[in-house]
């Protein structure tokens, strides 16, 4: 009889080879103000197979600034998530972007010469706790995030780079939030970020086509740097969203519903080439590079 449950067992072994045994965790969010078990954990990902989970995700597949994403840059190994980000020429047709080397007044390329990638929820979300484990490349000229927005790309412009899917005339109100973005520049300094893209005409904050708050500059002195692992988390209420690394409170913002008219929104995980920062060129010296995620999760208020 044990012999027949051993064998049985190697079966399923055997069908499931590469499979993702992605037990749900007994964990709550990293918070040091003793709220933690206000929430509850309802989705995430730790990346504990040999694959991206495609039940879970869907690709970043644009082209923007001086990279491509692309499919093949996302990869799970060793209970890592990594985008990889790579020197390689892409076509990409329609791309408005100088390109480095490129002057003012140019016509822009079709083309660049780096690739990075990044992946999407397939589920939405709303108000909770998000919270994800990471760490940024090095090197300068890679823009990574963890971020929150509706995926609005329509299944007939999937293969069309050049479409932005906010410039629909039927599209009003989406928010987007930003617990991390950093500039491969600087290994020391983040950004976190509210926005609302298209707000109502006459409600937008003065000077601006979109309403943005919350920004705030986040550096480190103490020689912490963001190319080792931290912990980025997000709290989203119907009033407030509140930033915290590696369980610390850093910023907080209002961002009451009835102004900003709350959406869902899916969880990105996105690493691209770009000029921000004030970054003149891609170090090309550091590359190959990766940015790495060891899990992201979502706990809904109990």
């Amino acid at each position: 009889m044990l012999e027949k449950y051993r064998n049985s067992f190697l079966l399923i072994i055997t069908l499931c080879n590469g499979c993702s045994f992605d037990q749900t965790p007994e964990v709550s969010p990293i918070l040091n103000d003793n709220r933690n078990s206000a929430y509850r954990l309802v989705w995430h990902d730790e990346f504990s197979g040999n694959e991206i989970d495609e039940s879970k995700w869907q690709y970043r597949l644009d082209c923007k600034h001086w990279s491509k994403q692309e499919k093949a840059n996302n990869l799970v190994s060793n209970g890592i998530y990594r985008i990889l980000l790579k020197k390689e020429r892409v076509e990409c047709p329609g791309n408005k972007w100088l390109q480095p080397g490129q002057k003012k007044g140019e016509t822009p390329a079709e083309v660049v010469q780096y690739t990075g990638g990044g992946i999407i929820s397939k589920r939405l979300f709303r108000y909770g706790f998000y919270e994800a484990r990471l760490k940024t490349p090095a090197g300068a000229g890679w823009h990574s995030s963890f971020w929150m927005m509706r995926y609005l790309q329509k299944p007939e412009n999937n293969d069309s780079l050049a479409f932005n899917p906010l410039d629909d005339p039927t599209l009003n109100s989406h928010i987007e939030l930003d617990p991390f973005e950093n500039d491969s520049i600087d290994p020391t300094h983040y950004q976190t970020d509210a926005h609302q893209w298209k707000p109502e005409s006459g409600t937008e904050d003065d000077g601006r086509t979109q309403n943005k708050v919350g920004t705030k500059q986040i550096r480190f002195k103490d020689g912490t740097l963001l190319t080792d692992f931290h912990i980025y988390g997000m709290e989203f209420t119907e009033t407030h969203v509140r930033y915290y690394f590696d369980g610390k409170l850093v910023s907080e913002t209002e961002f009451p519903a009835a102004r900003y008219k709350h959406n869902d929104v899916n969880i990105w995980l996105t690493s691209l080439g770009t000029f921000l920062g004030n970054t003149p060129a891609i170090d090309d010296s550091a590359l190959p590079e990766q940015m790495q995620v060891d899990y992201v999760r979502f706990f809904e208020p109990k």
